[in-house]
């Protein structure tokens, strides 16, 4: 069974099949723009063409025989909409939303890192009735600075160390990744912070892997 990696650029849709494959399942990258500036343009200027070629293509998916996909990117998932696109196919489809309500109910308070604007308001439009309180931090310089080959040189000149340090002087509960380009500094991120933290990247491939191993080979369910 192929799952549909779904992303906003090849670079994540790409580390989301090699890590969906690492963990031996056949994946697929679907990117939905070419560049995180065509992604962000689409998402801010153009929010309705990105959610009516959204909706294509996971109906696309369903024709071409897949019955998981991963949308693997937490800004995008912010601005389509996953259930209208979930009841027009038969896919299952898992989406960052799930983790984020996870965090919500985990931790009263957590500093979200994200890659634009869109992802932080679309983890507190999931996570707001829940109580919980987020601090977001959008950096898209970074993304584009992961995308450019170096992650670990990237993120010690970016500003994430010194916002790991407040988050731990403020008494935050936990930091959350909640940009699948930063999975690419998990290891970095680690090593820099003494709280919790949660890798959106990696719960999804750990939800979908799940969610593929209730299904038959045909997709049937289990």
């Amino acid at each position: 069974m192929e799952i549909a990696v779904v992303a906003g650029t090849p670079f994540d849709a790409g580390v989301g099949a090699s890590l969906l494959r690492n963990a031996g399942h056949a994946a697929v990258p679907y990117p939905m723009a070419g560049s995180p500036d065509e992604q962000d343009a689409l998402q801010y200027e153009r929010p309705g063409a990105l959610r009516s070629a959204f909706l294509g293509l996971v109906r696309e998916l369903d024709a071409r025989g897949h019955r998981v996909a991963m949308l693997f990117c937490n800004s995008l998932s912010a601005v389509v909409d996953v259930d209208t696109a979930a009841r027009s196919s038969s896919l299952t489809l898992v989406s960052p939303a799930t983790v984020h309500r996870e965090v919500a109910a985990a931790h009263r308070r957590a500093l979200v890192v994200t890659g634009n604007g869109s992802a932080v308001a679309g983890y507190e439009r999931v996570t707001g009735p829940a109580g919980h309180r987020a601090l977001g931090l959008s950096d898209p310089a970074l993304v584009r600075a992961i995308e450019a080959g170096d992650a670990a040189a990237a993120f010690h000149r970016s500003s994430l160390p010194g916002a790991l340090r407040l988050a731990e002087d403020a008494g935050l509960g936990a930091v959350v990744l909640a940009c699948t380009h930063f999975t690419a500094l998990l290891p970095q991120v680690l090593a820099a912070c003494r709280l919790p933290v949660v890798d959106v990247g990696s719960r999804l491939v750990e939800l979908t892997v799940k969610a593929a191993g209730t299904l038959e080979p045909d997709g049937r369910a289990v």
